[in-house]
């Protein structure tokens, strides 16, 4: 049985200059969840990052803390191109960018639909060469009878359960916005198919006293 471990980096830096860093709460995040790790004794055949600063830097918090391999880099676990799509999508509709997270809400999964179906064309990647690349980097880590842990982004993970599960559109726009800041999302493959077993989960931040570090952005 192969199990594949995704989490979602800690949280960046909305909002500054330079949002591809982890933001304070985001090194603390990581460092939880390398706690965690260890205080449950997960052994991890291979761990995999993303090219990603905040990819990066929230595999680095975990392994100080966690005794894990060192991790590869595969820029297929990358993020999605917000910036540009977002762009065609306000080129296209006329609509404003969203200004919090409750606009958000509203703006990301019609938006994402439309990209889906390719009725937006950003100036990066198609939304059938995002998905190809992603079901790539997945495939590669189906390797028999083995714990692989993938630091990633939100996109990516979505992307991969819609495979997992057969989702729309929508329904995956819904589910990815809604994957905290480092978070955990385990798929198992038997039998020649991959389930979903665990999604979303932070028991690290569990504590009252974190409450406030479950974070989207």
């Amino acid at each position: 049985m192969t199990e594949i471990y995704f989490v979602r980096h800690g949280q960046a830096s909305f909002g500054a200059e330079d949002y591809d860093r982890l933001s304070p709460l985001g090194h603390q995040q990581a460092a939880w969840l390398g706690h965690y790790f260890r205080d449950h004794e997960l052994d991890f055949d291979h761990v995999i990052q993303g090219s990603l600063r905040r990819h990066r830097e929230t595999a680095a918090g975990i392994a100080a803390v966690f005794n894990m391999p060192a991790a590869e880099t595969d820029p297929r676990f990358d993020e999605l191109h917000y910036n540009p799509l977002e762009a065609a999508y306000i080129r296209a509709t006329g609509i404003d960018a969203p200004s919090d997270r409750a606009a958000f809400l509203t703006h990301f999964p019609p938006m994402f639909s439309a990209w889906a179906a390719g009725e937006i064309a950003p100036e990066a990647e198609s939304y059938a060469a995002f998905e190809a690349r992603v079901q790539r980097a997945l495939d590669a880590c189906l390797s028999p009878s083995r714990r692989v842990l993938v630091i990633t982004s939100g996109g990516v993970i979505g992307v991969a359960l819609r495979g997992v599960l057969g989702l729309s559109a929508r329904a995956t726009a819904d589910l990815l916005i809604n994957i905290h800041n480092a978070s955990v999302h385990r798929l198992v493959s038997e039998a020649g198919q991959l389930r979903l077993s665990l999604f979303n989960a932070s028991p690290h931040l569990d504590g009252r006293t974190r409450a406030h570090a479950r974070t989207f952005i």
